[in-house]
């Protein structure tokens, strides 16, 4: 790729981080609810899961079971309580040092590897049922860079939390060796008027990187923008 063809300047850095994906969309999904389905279905989640009742108490959360007593907004709670933390009790990231520089900036628009992506992937018209690979391969995409709630991948509603914390999506451990696989195959060819040589490629190869250092952890994915 010819990195003198990118233009403009990058205003943010992505990471990707060890989550449990299913509890991610759980949370995510009773934060959209009205306040008092949204209470009632906490309480039932809390009550559930030990481990993350007992996370929130590590946290300073005298009250776990009442969400009303989280003083936290919907950003900083989805990822303070689905993502993985190591033993000191820090999150996880997932890959090396240089896989996750690769990915964190990409040269091109806002430096989002994942949308240069979207925007430029096309099926690969040479394979029969490509077109079905590759709306199955735009939704993961697009779950993992704007997600609003479980379906609408519009715009990331978890965007701008306090303490700039930027939630742009997420996947399970499923989604994770679901992507990976359908990106490993031939079911995709890239745009015609694809600004960077090789870009769509190096793009891929750079997240199938991080997918497979997530897979090797049994991990799902968090995708973040640090501003």
């Amino acid at each position: 790729m010819d990195l003198n063809q990118a233009s403009g300047t990058t205003t943010a850095f992505y990471t990707l981080h060890s989550c449990d994906g299913e509890i991610a969309l759980q949370i995510s999904e009773i934060l959209s609810l009205e306040e008092k389905a949204r209470s009632q279905s906490w309480t039932k989640l809390i009550q559930g899961n030990p481990s993350l009742e007992q996370r929130l108490i590590n946290q300073g959360i005298s009250q776990p079971l009442k969400l009303d007593s989280i003083s936290w907004d919907d950003s900083m709670i989805l990822f303070l309580c689905s993502i993985n933390v190591d033993e000191d009790g820090k999150p996880m990231g997932i890959g090396e040092s240089l896989k996750r520089e690769k990915f964190g900036r990409f040269p091109f628009d806002d430096g989002s590897l994942t949308s240069y992506i979207i925007e430029f992937l096309r099926p690969n018209v040479r394979v029969s049922k490509s077109n079905e690979v590759f709306e199955r391969i735009i939704h993961l995409l697009r779950k993992l860079s704007s997600f609003n709630h479980n379906g609408d991948y519009t715009h990331p509603r978890f965007n701008g939390g306090m303490g700039g914390m930027n939630i742009l999506g997420f996947l399970s451990l499923e989604e994770v060796i679901e992507i990976r696989r359908l990106l490993s195959g031939r079911n995709w060819s890239v745009a015609s008027d694809e600004p960077l040589d090789g870009g769509v490629r190096d793009a891929i190869k750079h997240l199938l990187a991080m997918l497979r250092a997530a897979e090797r952890i049994d991990s799902g994915v968090m995708h973040r923008a640090h501003l």
